[in-house]
């Protein structure tokens, strides 16, 4: 374990870290829920106890550097102070990468959607629609030329059944198992097929839509996120749970 990074990808809802050696190779993957009133001390202490078993010890004895995507931008200080001396970076628009932000506004980009990109572009050459399904669901295009051209920002799917829930008087929360049939004939599970074949069938749809309107029919799909274990997409899309991580180490190779 000596040696090893620690790569964070802190979301709205949950965090994802994990220890990976210098060449890649994974070791151990944690997931738990992001909280901003979190205190370094508290962050550092939380990590030492998630990696204990992995690490064998003190976690903070085997880390060489730390690298950060967040979308919650007040953890980022947090995250730092947590790491102590050991090197840290927190992805952005700056770092050198290996793909362009044909972009009006490259800085608004979020550091998530840095790394998707940088880890989507060690799994196939491009063009390329990358797929987040999270919080928020974003779409990534990367043209031929690796030049992330512009996307969309939709709603997640917890997102989407919460905001269902707070707004529909008569209607109740139900656990969200996946029907085989989208035709329900209960409220339960006509709430199920709505809130999880519909997303299913927003991302199908909006990835047709933005190939097209992006001249990239032929693009390599790559899906990522916490909710696409809760859903079936068809399959030309190529599922990738770790790549947010997987770009994380690539930017750290990158910015040595």
């Amino acid at each position: 374990m000596t040696g090893s990074w620690l790569l964070l990808d802190i979301g709205n809802t949950h965090t994802v870290a994990g220890l990976f050696s210098a060449d890649g190779a994974r070791h151990v993957q944690v997931r738990f829920r992001t909280d901003p009133g979190c205190t370094s001390d508290e962050y550092r202490m939380l990590l030492r106890q998630l990696f204990a078993d992995a690490a064998e010890g003190n976690l903070w004895d085997f880390i060489e550097r730390a690298l950060l995507s967040t979308v919650v931008p007040a953890l980022e200080p947090v995250v730092a102070r947590a790491c102590g001396d050991i090197p840290f970076h927190s992805i952005n628009a700056h770092m050198t990468r290996e793909f362009e932000l044909a972009l009006p506004f490259p800085e608004q980009l979020g550091a998530d959607r840095l790394a998707n990109v940088a880890g989507a572009l060690t799994l196939a050459e491009p063009a390329l629609l990358i797929v987040d399904a999270g919080t928020a669901t974003t779409f990534c295009l990367v043209d031929a030329r690796r030049a992330y051209i512009g996307g969309a920002i939709v709603p997640g799917l917890d997102t989407s059944w919460r905001a269902l829930q707070a707004r529909a008087a008569k209607l109740f929360a139900v656990e969200l198992v996946r029907p085989d049939n989208t035709v329900g004939n209960t409220t339960e599970t006509q709430i199920r097929s709505g809130v999880l074949h519909g997303y299913e069938a927003m991302i199908e749809g909006m990835a047709d839509r933005l190939l097209r309107d992006a001249g990239l029919e032929n693009a390599t799909l790559v899906a990522t996120g916490g909710c696409i274990n809760l859903i079936r997409l068809s399959p030309r899309f190529r599922l990738e749970p770790d790549l947010t991580l997987k770009g994380l180490h690539r930017y750290g190779q990158l910015n040595g």
